[in-house]
């Protein structure tokens, strides 16, 4: 999957480079013996090797050792370019990954994203891809070192096939008894996996009630809390690497073994000339840390394999969800009435909200929904406003569904806001801009001036003021009138003020109703509440109960 993010011929090219590192390398490795011979006149090469000393080995020794050089300069060129391809692989495959995860949250459905714990989404799309990116390094220089290795025994095969089978043998023997290794870091990876959500959903539950955490004087109850977590995560991490430096350090000692065998073998039983044999120890002695490297890489690589599977299963799961787009759809547009026929929906695990609600909601009136905490309210603003679908009946916008693939163009005349105003960093412009890019100042003015917020062009440097992070410098009532603001700049046909004021004070909550009365009448709004003064404002009241509509007046 991941590789899929990745241009072909960048593939090619790398995997082109990382032959070119192994062939320079071997052939450096076989210069070795024309160079000997050079020194030690008459002397023979034996087998394999009389095409290269009946070639090469004519040379004088100043040409050969400049060959030498210039192989081993041709190595370094290449795996520097090698080094840089390979990294620009990585950063597209780990940026593919992080945007093709975005791309299929944002376009998800509603019901499936309420569902999800967003900090396991946070995690997943910082951390967790990242992890990818390792997984895919190590991937990657896997490879390579596969591929030296290969290259090195080819050249082992032209000193002494005997020698060169037997490293082989050994180098698989290696591998396969190290597999069980290679599982044990899966799973050490799957626990590094669970820690990581684990911090990520401590962190934001403790940054999230910094407030109350104070208030309560439980401060060192959240530090003991993190610090917990942090050991949790530092102890799978100090596990791995424990396994990786005790399969190093064993993998390194049977090797010096393998090779004093090997070389015990070349003297004493296949009587193999010292020529050859010098060659051959220098090419089984630069097979041995490539094998560790390979050995190494995909360890890690199962390590990191875990963070792979889980940003594959998020992206699965909410494409399977993914909303359906009909770009050539003409907009329904609010001129009669919504209506609601039979509405019912339930939540992911089976909670139903709604039951058989029916409604007809006229074009431009103002209407508010009641009812206790848990009767039905937001859902059912959620489902006039496109971002849910019912489960049974239907809505129908002047007539026409608001089907599946209608709900996506219909939220486009729909302005929403919610109990916290939610303002980005920037300014009261860059806020405003957000819903219509293409406003102009007149736009801006006239969206300020319906939503009773001329506050703003006195604010130092006017709409040009920055606001902090999240609005921070301005008063609840005025974060809910910039963010009424930007509804209106979206000139819509229905507005839904989601408990709008109830997390400001009674004077800002009168300003913001005053904004309201004056947009009566201009569209459709739809005002959920409790209590309170903007439900005062609406001309019909309905009160649901348990997901029923049991008054309407």
């Amino acid at each position: 999957m991941a590789f899929g993010y990745a241009r072909p011929r960048r593939i090619v090219l790398v995997v082109s480079l990382m032959l070119l590192v192994g062939l320079t390398e071997g052939l450096g490795l076989l210069m070795i013996v024309p160079i000997l011979q050079s020194l030690v006149p008459g002397a023979e090469t034996p087998g394999t090797l009389g095409w290269l000393t009946g070639g090469v080995g004519a040379f004088p020794l100043a040409a050969l050792l400049a060959i030498f050089v210039l192989l081993v300069a041709l190595r370094a060129v290449a795996a520097l370019w090698q080094q840089v391809e390979a990294a620009k692989l990585h950063a597209r495959i780990v940026d593919g990954l992080r945007c093709r995860a975005m791309e299929a949250l944002l376009h998800a459905e509603w019901r499936e994203l309420a569902a999800m714990r967003q900090s396991g989404n946070r995690a997943l799309l910082v951390t967790t891809v990242d992890r990818v990116g390792l997984a895919v390094q190590r991937l990657t220089m896997a490879t390579a070192n596969a591929l030296n290795l290969v290259l090195i025994m080819a050249a082992a095969v032209v000193l002494s096939w005997k020698l060169a089978l037997g490293a082989v043998v050994a180098g698989v023997l290696v591998l396969v008894l190290y597999s069980g290794v290679r599982r044990q870091a899966r799973r050490l990876g799957e626990s590094l996996s669970a820690s990581y959500r684990a911090i990520h959903a401590r962190l934001e539950e403790t940054l999230n009630g910094l407030r109350l955490y104070k208030s309560y004087g439980r401060e060192p109850e959240a530090l003991e809390q993190a610090r917990r977590t942090f050991l949790a995560m530092r102890g799978a991490e100090l596990a791995f690497v424990s396994q990786a430096g005790r399969a190093r350090g064993v993998m390194q000692v049977g090797g010096a073994i393998a090779l004093a065998g090997l070389t015990w073998l070349a003297v004493e039983r296949w009587a193999v000339p010292p020529l050859t044999l010098l060659p051959l120890v220098a090419v089984c002695a630069r097979a041995l840390p490539q094998l560790q490297s390979l050995q190494d890489a995909a360890q890690q690589f199962a390590h990191s394999r875990p963070a792979l599977d889980d940003v594959a299963a998020l992206i699965a799961e909410v494409e399977a969800h993914a909303e359906p787009v009909d770009p050539g759809l003409r907009p329904l547009r609010l001129d009669q009435a919504i209506r609601l026929e039979q509405v019912g929906f339930a939540f992911v695990g089976g909670r139903a909200a709604l039951h058989g609600v029916g409604l007809d909601i006229a074009a431009g009136s103002t209407v508010a929904l009641l009812g206790h905490s848990g009767a039905g309210k937001s859902t059912l603003a959620d489902i006039l406003g496109g971002l849910l679908a019912p489960d049974a009946g239907r809505v129908l916008i002047d007539g026409g569904p608001l089907d599946a693939a209608a709900r996506r163009a219909w939220r486009g005349q729909v302005a929403y806001m919610q109990q916290e105003a939610v303002l980005f960093a920037g300014s009261v412009r860059d806020n405003l801009l957000w819903a219509r890019p293409d406003a102009s100042d007149e736009q801006l003015r006239s969206a300020l001036d319906r939503a009773a917020a001329r506050f703003a062009w006195a604010l130092p440097g006017g709409i040009d003021c920055d606001l902090g992070e999240g609005g921070g410098q301005l008063s609840g009532g005025e974060r809910q009138r910039i963010a009424l603001a930007r509804a209106l700049l979206r000139e819509p046909r229905l507005l839904i003020l989601d408990e709008a004021t109830s997390a400001i004070d009674a004077a800002a909550e009168r300003e913001v109703a005053e904004a309201v009365a004056q947009l009566k009448g201009s569209l459709t709004i739809v005002i959920i509440g409790h209590r309170g003064v903007l439900t005062e404002l609406a001309e019909r009241r309905i009160v649901l109960e348990g997901g029923r509509v049991i008054a309407d007046a």
